[in-house]
């Protein structure tokens, strides 16, 4: 008995040691962040916390009358050609490719076209023919004059003469409109200064009259931007209206164009009017077929202040933002959202120019704020 009273001692202050020692090597749980009144959060310089937050500046811009739509890059059609060929060939030659600069005149590619030795041929066959007809016409004439032929003998080698004129003219505008170059050897052209922005063909190829373009010659520095523009939002859309558009190869920069064209109709597939707008492209950093977010903004002098849709939190129907009132000190402050877009959103109340701002790291704070 006095055995297995010991014994329970034992393991009773062998577990209490064990706690003991369990608590003292865990550390202290940390403190929570402090709050110093209602809707306001702090933390302690060097907290981990305010590794997380970024802090942006307010600023206002344009407020746009329209949500971001669907928009595609193009390019400038007035500053654009596409080479085909005339005639059915293979390629012999290369001499341009892919974001190059050309010359208006430039060659391009070769192609070796025996239709284009035919042409030729017929050329030098009807000149044969029209020397001949115009030699016949001339005796004609001194014959007629010496009324050894009659007058219908003299009309009827003035009529063939003419005839065989006519024919070396069409047998030389066949020619040049198949385009230059030496026997059987045509010339694929640029008829505009430019890069060479697409090419669908390769040394060795075949290729056949009327393929669709072989080469398209472009600049560009200038580039249209087409939008799709709802239907109940197509009164709003203004030829001289700047728009604002975003696109995923540069997501921190926002670009401008403006609107030169209205469509006339709306698209019975997609209930939307297209809009057309140009701008400039002097860096490249925009390529045509890009895909891009855009937004008309108005001219009537109301601006916004443009955030990150990072910085704003939901509460029910209300929209916060994080106001920084000093070091790690930020009070949650109620916003009036205008517009809502893909990556930024426009603020018409509670904020203003120069005020600072919580962008990433807000729901952080919402989180610990709430207890969430």
């Amino acid at each position: 008995m006095r055995a297995t009273t010991l014994f329970s001692g034992t393991v009773l202050l062998a577990l209490a040691a064990g706690s003991l020692a369990a608590c003292g090597s865990s550390a202290p749980p940390e403190a929570p962040p402090a709050k110093t009144e209602p809707g306001v959060i702090a933390f302690a310089p060097g907290s981990d916390e305010l590794n997380a937050v970024t802090v942006l500046t307010a600023k206002s811009s344009p407020l746009p009358v329209s949500a971001d739509l669907n928009a595609r890059l193009v390019v400038d059609e007035t500053l654009t050609s596409r080479v085909g060929t005339p005639v059915a060939g293979r390629v012999t030659q290369l001499l341009a490719d892919i974001a190059e600069p050309v010359r208006a005149g430039q060659v391009l590619a070769t192609i070796d076209a025996p239709d284009l030795g035919q042409a030729r041929a017929d050329v030098l066959t009807a000149q044969a023919v029209s020397a001949q007809k115009a030699r016949e016409m001339a005796r004609s004439r001194v014959l007629f004059q010496g009324e050894a032929i009659a007058r219908r003998d003299l009309e009827a080698a003035e009529a063939d003469s003419a005839s065989a004129a006519a024919e070396l003219e069409r047998a030389r505008l066949r020619l040049r409109n198949l385009g230059g170059g030496r026997g059987d050897s045509l010339a694929l052209t640029s008829p505009i200064a430019g890069y060479v922005v697409d090419r669908q063909l390769n040394p060795g190829q075949q290729v056949s009259a009327g393929q669709g373009p072989l080469f398209t010659v472009s600049d560009p520095t200038r580039l249209w931007l087409l939008i799709d523009v709802p239907e109940d939002a197509a009164a709003r859309a203004k030829v001289g209206e700047m728009v604002e558009f975003s696109v995923p190869a540069w997501p921190d920069r926002t670009f401008t164009a403006r609107v030169t064209k209205v469509g006339l109709a709306v698209d019975p597939n997609t209930r939307r009017v297209q809009l057309r707008a140009e701008l400039a492209n002097t860096d490249l950093a925009l390529k045509p077929e890009m895909y891009a977010r855009a937004r008309l903004v108005t001219d009537d002098g109301r601006t916004a202040i443009k955030v990150p849709n990072a910085a704003i939190v939901e509460a029910g129907i209300k929209s916060f933002v994080f106001r920084v009132e000093g070091p790690g000190r930020f009070r949650r402050i109620p916003v009036q959202v205008g517009e809502r877009g893909e990556n930024f959103s426009f603020v018409t109340a509670g904020l203003k120019d120069g005020d600072k701002i919580v962008g990433e790291g807000a729901l952080l704070l919402n989180a610990q704020m709430t207890g969430n």
